[in-house]
């Protein structure tokens, strides 16, 4: 009786197909990393069609991804969902839009943070209501997305990690993708927003 499955057989069909695969394709380019630090584990961005697939070695603030997207390219709009923001990332972010690093900024928090951080959302407010080009949007929300446009890339990175003080242990994606882009902008869009801020006011929507 002949043998159902040859292994060395198949053995070679895998080598064949292995050798023929485009290595290149969008579905291929990832990479997986554990970080410690940033800026020195991470030595690149991801390019077109990239994933990069992280896991935290040591706490460090999700927003850490902005000022390394921002270094090399002039991000033209940065939006961001997140369900905490601490004051000195508000601090950061504002002072890289005033320094032309940023030109525009769309932030989507999860409006439970009005109640649990007043504090907090008082000074954003203040420092939005000298900005225009910041807008401020309140949600039912728990996600953690942050998409940066630039001239010619479409950055995505999405995680566990919020913008204020996280655990040590956290995972995040890391792509460069215009597709994976759009349809994260969806959630700016689709989500029940309830405040947004006007002149530094918190101004209810559709109560």
């Amino acid at each position: 009786m002949g043998s159902l499955f040859d292994l060395n057989k198949r053995k070679e069909e895998v080598a064949q197909v292995k050798a023929s695969l485009p290595y290149r394709s969008k579905y291929l380019a990832t990479h997986f990393k554990k970080l410690e630090s940033l800026e020195q584990d991470l030595c690149r961005l991801p390019t077109k069609d990239e994933f990069i697939f992280l896991q935290s070695a040591a706490s460090f603030n999700a927003f850490t991804f902005i000022p390394f997207i921002a270094k090399p390219f002039h991000i033209e709009h940065l939006y961001a969902t997140t369900y905490s923001i601490s004051r000195r990332v508000i601090e950061a972010l504002m002072e890289m839009h005033d320094s032309g690093m940023i030109a525009r900024v769309t932030l989507l928090i999860s409006d439970s943070m009005i109640k649990r951080n007043p504090q907090t959302i008082d000074n954003l407010l203040a420092m939005q209501s000298t900005r225009g080009n910041v807008e401020v949007l309140f949600g039912w929300i728990h996600a953690k997305v942050a998409l940066a446009r630039t001239a010619a890339h479409h950055f995505v990175v999405e995680g566990s990690g919020n913008w204020s003080e996280n655990a040590k242990y956290e995972q995040y994606t890391f792509a460069e993708s215009r597709g994976l882009f759009e349809f994260r902008k969806e959630l700016f869009a689709q989500t029940e927003i309830r405040y947004k801020t006007v002149a530094g006011k918190l101004v209810p929507v559709n109560q």
